[in-house]
């Protein structure tokens, strides 16, 4: 069996689950579910996408998350109330992995400098209670192109590494607590379509370089403590 979409079901996953060991894709979202992941899907080896979001499941995520998953491509557990930190074993996930989507859930702790492992392009981590900084070894991620940790509790400046990472497309860490200047380089980001950095404690001058972001057509800076004057041309 290569894949397996279910709707309209309540209760735990059942642990029948466990025993398709072809399976590729397991789609359990938008339902009702109850309880914790059954620790057995995280042995499926022949994996490739998992998406288990908005079913009301809860509980921790299991410590050797991703041990087995040896060819996951996609992971989508959001919506849901899953609480405790995010496990550093995320990087023995696969190298094939490019979808990482756990927002809208009760996670807390810092950010796992494993996750600079991976060669992800879509990150999503919005609306938890993430606190911390933001690792410098995220320079790492240079197939990143989404980056979203919105309404979190992260603190201390941004890494000059986050602006080495030139294929990013979309970047929102608004409602946070970061703080300090906002650094020129960011202005290299050419790619760059949304930024997002409002309601955070940020200082100093706006950088002149972001008036050079062409592609960009959403960008926010609300309720900082920035100074500068906006170009007539824009």
């Amino acid at each position: 069996m290569r894949l397996v979409f279910v709707h309209g079901s309540t209760g735990p996953i059942p642990n029948e689950i466990g025993n398709l060991l072809k399976l590729e894709i397991l789609g359990l979202g938008w339902n009702s579910l109850s309880g914790s992941i059954l620790v057995a899907i995280f042995n499926m080896s022949t994996l490739r996408e998992l998406d288990l979001a908005d079913s009301h499941l809860s509980g921790v995520l299991p410590s050797n998350m991703c041990h087995g998953l040896h060819n996951l491509e996609e992971i989508d557990l959001s919506l849901n109330n899953f609480s405790g930190a995010i496990p550093a074993s995320i990087s023995n996930c696969c190298i094939s992995l490019r979808y990482i989507s756990v927002g809208n859930n009760q996670l807390n702790g810092v950010l796992p400098r494993s996750i600079g492992n991976l060669s992800i392009s879509y990150l999503y981590l919005s609306q938890n209670q993430i606190s911390g900084s933001i690792p410098g070894c995220f320079n790492n991620l240079t197939s990143l192109k989404h980056l979203d940790i919105a309404f979190n509790r992260l603190t201390s400046t941004l890494p000059m590494s986050l602006w080495d990472l030139k294929g990013l497309e979309w970047v929102n860490l608004s409602s946070n607590l970061l703080r300090g200047p906002l650094a020129p380089e960011m202005g290299e980001l050419k790619n760059l379509t949304r930024l997002d950095l409002s309601n955070n404690q940020f200082s100093g001058k706006i950088p002149s370089t972001i008036w050079s972001l062409e592609s960009l057509d959403h960008l926010s800076l609300a309720n900082n403590s920035l100074q500068g004057s906006i170009p007539d041309n824009l």
